[in-house]
């Protein structure tokens, strides 16, 4: 026998002992309960598990972490778990959930500058303060469809709706959205000096004035890939009174544009929690056709990419990782359309200022140490099923963020653009009923300033 022949007999006794170990599991039934107005086929389709399918033994826990986590991540419900049992040698799966209240009227007083503490530096002044109502109607139909109306008053106006539908049908993979809003606002950011905004008022009731209507479709690919195309305008008209201040708000002294988008985007989640999640993978990548009406039109094409991961590095220490892109081909666009920095995406220790440029690279990376992780704090005095527990979630971090914001025309008095900005600090995450964040942090920057910061969103 020569020793090749030897090899191949000692390789195929392992491949047989191997597939002899890795036992195979049959799915039987998968039961449900709790979900007094979701519609079974809504959670079904999350899941990564179904009837009659065979799994290994060795991919069973993770699979059940992973239907666990795309029902949580729903946002329907406040608690949700998964019981399993065995019948005639087949693997039953008992659902169990918590169905959260689907229809808010929330009347509100918030601040409407870019973060809380911008309205604290303005003496917290109550002028720039938003009221009115948002109504929320969750999962209408049972179907998980969404229908959002905002009437906005004060600093803002805003008077919108949006309806969201995932899917078309019980077996369908497409779905839609829109939106149609209208807003204005008697003060407008003007401009960018010293790498803060300037505001601007002349007692004007609307010195700007926004009406957008989208419409978006969406295709799911495999349970964790979904690919997304959307239309898009947006009509921007200033008063009168800007005619010469604000010359290039809307570039070439207009004083109104028509914006026309045409996009695409992919989409791959595979996170334990899209709100403040510790393990997984996320890819976001697009691309955005805009069209700028005008004598001498513009058109642009945006470029964006996300990519971030999530690691569980022993016990409860985790590891947060994010790099984000985007780039415009245009050399000059409107204003609103040059923000890069200071509003949604954020090195933080800069929340003061914001950085305008063509494009943008931004990178977060955190430790994080889970300090409390609650599912039920009980509340039995409280008579309501719903809401007689509370999911608590508390992380302590410590963070490092870097960026760059590439600008070819910078004016002389703006110092961040095309510089290195980065920063460090740490930071209390909690995250209340699932989805309901709030930051304290402190941090030190690149210009050797720090201060305590307050934010209700997640940074990674």
């Amino acid at each position: 026998m020569t020793f090749n022949n030897l090899t191949a007999i000692i390789l195929l006794v392992l491949l047989s002992i191997s597939s002899v170990n890795a036992q195979v599991i049959e799915i039987g039934t998968i039961s449900i309960t709790g979900n007094k107005r979701t519609k079974d086929f809504v959670i079904l389709r999350e899941m990564v598990l179904g009837e009659n399918q065979k799994v290994s033994q060795d991919s069973l826990s993770y699979l059940l972490e992973m239907s666990n986590n795309r029902v949580m991540n729903l946002n329907l419900f406040n608690a949700v778990k998964l019981d399993t049992s065995y019948l005639e040698n087949k693997l039953q799966i008992q659902v169990t959930l918590v169905e959260k209240w689907f229809n808010w009227p929330i009347p509100f007083v918030e601040f409407s500058d870019r973060n809380f503490n911008i309205w604290k530096d303005l003496s917290f002044d109550p002028t720039r303060t938003n009221y009115g109502v948002y109504l929320f109607n969750y999962n209408v139909w049972g179907r998980n469809h969404t229908l959002k109306t905002s009437l906005v008053y004060g600093y803002n106006k805003t008077y919108g709706v949006e309806y969201r539908i995932p899917f078309l049908s019980k077996s369908s993979s497409v779905g839609i959205s829109s939106t149609l809003k209208y807003t204005s606002q008697s003060e407008i950011w003007l401009n960018t000096k010293n790498d803060e905004l300037e505001f601007f008022k002349n007692g004007t009731s609307n010195l700007i004035e926004k009406k957008v209507g989208t419409i978006r479709f969406n295709k799911r690919i495999t349970p964790y890939t979904m690919a997304y195309a959307n239309l898009g305008v947006t009509q921007t008209k200033l008063d009168s009174s800007l005619l010469g201040i604000a010359s290039h708000y809307l570039l070439d002294n207009r004083l109104d544009r028509t914006q026309l988008e045409v996009g695409a985007s992919l989409e791959n989640d595979r996170r334990n929690n899209i709100y403040l999640p510790t393990t997984g993978t996320f890819f976001r990548g697009g691309v955005n056709t805009e069209y700028f009406n005008g004598k001498d039109p513009i058109c642009n094409v945006y470029i964006s990419g996300k990519v971030q991961t999530f690691n569980n590095l022993s016990n409860n220490w985790f590891a947060a990782l994010s790099l984000f892109g985007d780039l415009n081909t245009a050399r000059e666009l409107p204003y609103e359309n040059s923000r890069r920095f200071g509003y949604k995406n954020l090195v933080r220790g800069f929340e003061t200022y914001v950085i305008e440029g063509q494009s943008s690279v931004l990178a977060n990376a955190a430790i994080r140490y889970q300090l409390l992780d609650k599912k039920r704090l009980e509340f039995p005095f409280i008579p309501i099923n719903n809401y007689n527990f509370l999911p608590v979630t508390m992380l302590a971090e410590f963070f490092a963020d870097g960026g760059y914001v590439r600008n070819s025309r910078v004016l002389t008095y703006n110092i961040l653009p095309n510089a290195l900005l980065y920063s460090t600090g740490i930071s209390l995450q909690t995250v209340f009923y699932n989805d309901r964040i709030l930051r304290l942090e402190y941090s030190l920057n690149s210009l050797k300033e720090s201060g305590f910061f307050v934010h209700f969103k997640k940074a990674i």
